[in-house]
């Protein structure tokens, strides 16, 4: 389920995860649960509990001070639940995996437990854990993305984890973002990524005042409130390699870098802007999708388009998007665009490919079921390749490298996707 619902949620969660969580969230000392009757029953019985809770503020004699304890413990409840919902998935675990190592208890709880359970256990007793996961993966979807940037510094630095000199880092950046109405309220939150050594912070400004219309008991109102500007620095030790979330343009990116300089890692830095690799998506255009390399050895069977975005050459026209079926007996957009498309002198010469969803197919089951996973380009270099499994990460490079759209000496392009290239190749 795409849409978070509280009560559905729980619907997925069996013994003990849900007695565990319940048990330690501020909110469960509030619910008076029978944790004796059937486990199947115990989910809804939580769900009315909280349904019931909730209704009781409605009551005029309740005590202020305690109408306002219960709203905070009801709204952590379901943010929590909210939080899980969102970390309920292959790449979190992935995440999970990675930050908790070898740990046998961590293990133990993976084993016996789906991905939903697994998010709510890790909240549970590995809170820092699953916040580190959380700002990880945030930080990955923005890749790409317009506030984005990456640049190499000196290897080696070492940032401190001293709260001062964090908390002044902080401040300084606060003051980049006075210009356009921003408070004195700054927080910063610093992880790690134990897989890659990577250091992470994650820092919020209080922005502009901003009018907010929204539903409060069930009655529409307006508050005025402040809302957070984010930004992010990620940084690899062992490479010089800085990735940067800023808003403002590059001039406040070079700033926030010069701000990382002074006070985290305690000495001046020559930032240099490493620029995004591309895709050469023009080799796709002739449609015969014949591979320069070996393909068969990764069990791939066949590679097709099911969607080309092409732009006309030579001139600001506008682009357009053939889309084909998912089907694999059908042609794939490349051959409909050639077929369809009436051109003066070659279908190569006159339109660019800036855009592709790629299909690969590696077999069937025994029971007959064909066995494939798709990604998105853009000739800009962004992709969606790193929302794929590992192996499947592997193939695609594979794939691309055979189709001379990467060099075969490059380096795969390890650039998650952005949220424009999801929402226009979207399945």
């Amino acid at each position: 389920m795409k849409i978070f619902n509280a009560r559905h949620f729980l619907r997925h969660l069996s013994m003990p995860t849900l007695q565990e969580f319940t048990e330690w969230h501020s909110l469960g000392k509030r619910l008076a649960v029978d944790w004796t009757q059937l486990p199947e029953l115990l989910p809804t019985a939580v769900a009315d509990l909280v349904d019931d809770l909730e209704s009781s503020l409605q009551d005029p004699t309740i005590d202020p001070a305690e109408c306002k304890a219960i709203e905070q413990d009801l709204w952590l409840w379901h943010d929590d639940l909210r939080r899980a919902h969102m970390m309920a998935n292959g790449l979190s675990l992935q995440e999970f995996r990675s930050a908790c190592g070898e740990d046998p208890e961590v293990e133990l709880a993976f084993a016996t437990r789906d991905e939903r359970e697994i998010a709510l256990w890790m909240l549970t007793y590995r809170d820092k854990a699953f916040r580190d996961a959380e700002l990880h993966i945030a930080f990955q979807a923005k890749t790409n993305g317009k506030y984005w940037k990456k640049h190499r510094i000196q290897p080696g630095l070492k940032p401190t984890h001293d709260r001062a000199q964090l908390d002044a880092f902080c401040h300084d950046v606060a003051q980049l973002y006075k210009k356009d109405g921003a408070g004195e309220g700054i927080h910063i939150e610093i992880s790690e990524r134990p897989v890659d050594e990577i250091v992470q912070l994650t820092i919020y400004v209080e922005g502009p005042v901003t009018a907010l219309a929204h539903f409060a008991q069930n009655n529409f109102t307006r508050i005025t409130t402040r809302i957070a500007l984010e930004s992010a620095i990620a940084y690899h030790p062992a490479s010089g390699i800085v990735e940067t979330i800023v808003k403002g343009g590059a001039k406040n990116h070079t700033a926030v870098l010069q701000l990382f300089g002074k006070h985290v890692v305690g000495q001046e830095i020559a930032p240099e802007e490493i620029e995004k690799k591309r895709y050469r998506l023009n080799a796709l255009r002739d449609g015969l999708m014949e591979p320069f390399e070996d393909w068969s050895t990764q069990g791939v069977e066949m590679v097709r388009l099911r969607r080309a975005h092409f732009s006309p050459a030579g001139n600001t026209a506008i682009g357009f998007q053939v889309e084909a079926s998912p089907d694999q007996a059908h042609d794939d957009a490349i051959r409909i665009a050639l077929d369809s498309l009436n051109v003066e002198h070659s279908f190569e010469a006159e339109y660019n490919m800036d855009g592709a969803s790629v299909m690969v197919y590696t077999g069937k089951s025994a029971k007959g079921k064909t066995h494939h996973f798709s990604f998105n380009l853009y000739a800009s270099g962004s992709s969606t390749i790193k929302n794929l499994s590992a192996r499947n990460q592997a193939i695609a490079h594979a794939v691309l490298r055979a189709l001379n759209v990467i060099d075969s000496d490059e380096a795969p392009v390890e650039e998650p996707a952005m949220d424009e290239v999801v929402a226009e190749f979207a399945e």
